[in-house]
């Protein structure tokens, strides 16, 4: 088979556009009109962006306020190595009667543990994550909004120099637009479908058919019940750590570090076991924004289409 070479496509590209044009003032007038409306379309998609995100934050502030999901689970705990007490079970305990059972292996497990928990301590919370996304958003919308609107603009009033000057309506500058603003409406129209088909299924599933609920747990695994000792595998060692701290001669920040744990956990697992129960405020933040910024958006665009096409009727 004949392969045609790249450039030769390219060449009878051009020349099938050039064919196309009345002029070399219309194909500039068409190269024009095109950067304008490409430029405004992908500032219009930062703004919708932005926009989405600032609706979702003041819902998250103001309606639902259990909507932000804490993606750093529990803190770090400590995991000894298991050692021979003298029977066949491994203890993972630490006892100080009559005198402290830490070995060296569990003291370079505290330490190791130790590094752990301050590099939990230093990832962002749910609070921090939100403010960052905010700021985001604003410096995106501030930057994208000048540029939308300069190029928006002129590509309007170009649009109007043109049908004053040639009412033909199958000039390529006029395709530009059409297919600008259908796109735009099109976007807007699968926003406004997925938005409200999940507004409605979060409705039904929540308040009207409550068995189609999900009952799935968190994505963060829960620690597991031990049955050799009372509380889980997170906090058997600690608990017990933390009794035996001055038999042990654990160092201030050791023990600083020990109290501010169980703080740090019982905190974190009183979200974890929330998350699941609050899904579908986190649902509802996410989709009522789309829902909110689709409508004007399909109505500006689809009423200029129609203001338009009345008008170019004889």
């Amino acid at each position: 088979m004949l392969k045609v070479p790249p450039e030769i496509w390219a060449l009878l590209l051009a020349t099938n556009f050039v064919s196309n044009e009345t002029s070399m003032s219309d194909q500039a007038s068409s190269i024009r009109r095109l950067y304008f409306y490409l430029v405004s379309f992908i500032a219009l998609g930062f703004i919708v962006g932005s926009s989405v995100y600032l609706l979702n934050y003041v819902a998250k502030v103001t309606v639902f306020q259990k909507a932000d999901i804490s993606w750093r689970g529990t803190p770090p705990a400590i995991f000894f190595n298991p050692e021979k007490t003298g029977g066949d079970v491994p203890d993972t305990t630490v006892t100080c009667t009559p005198t402290c059972s830490l070995t060296d292996s569990q003291r370079t497990s505290i330490s190791d543990w130790q590094d752990n928990y301050r590099v939990w301590q230093q990832q962002p919370t749910s609070s921090t994550n939100r403010a960052r996304g905010l700021v985001n958003a604003l410096s995106f919308l501030i930057v994208a909004l000048p540029v939308f609107w300069f190029h928006f603009r002129t590509a309007q009033r170009d649009a109007k120099q043109d049908a004053t000057q040639n009412p033909d309506p199958k000039r390529a500058g006029r395709t530009i637009r059409s297919f600008y603003f259908y796109l735009v409406s099109l976007a807007a129209v699968v926003m406004f479908i997925i938005s409200a088909g999940v507004t409605v299924n979060t409705v039904l599933k929540t308040w009207v058919v409550k068995s189609a609920s999900s009952t799935a747990t968190s994505s963060v695994s829960s620690p597991i019940k031990s049955p050799s000792a009372v509380g889980t595998t997170d906090t058997i060692a600690i608990t017990s750590l933390q009794a035996c701290t001055d038999s042990c001669k654990l160092t201030a920040d050791q023990k600083t570090q020990l109290s501010q744990w169980q703080t740090d956990y019982t905190q974190a697992k009183a979200e974890m076991d929330q998350q699941p129960k609050y899904e579908w405020q986190r649902t509802l933040a996410t989709s009522i924004p789309f829902l909110l910024i689709s409508i004007p958006l399909f109505l500006l665009h689809w009423l200029i289409i129609q203001r338009e096409r009345k008008a170019s009727q004889p």
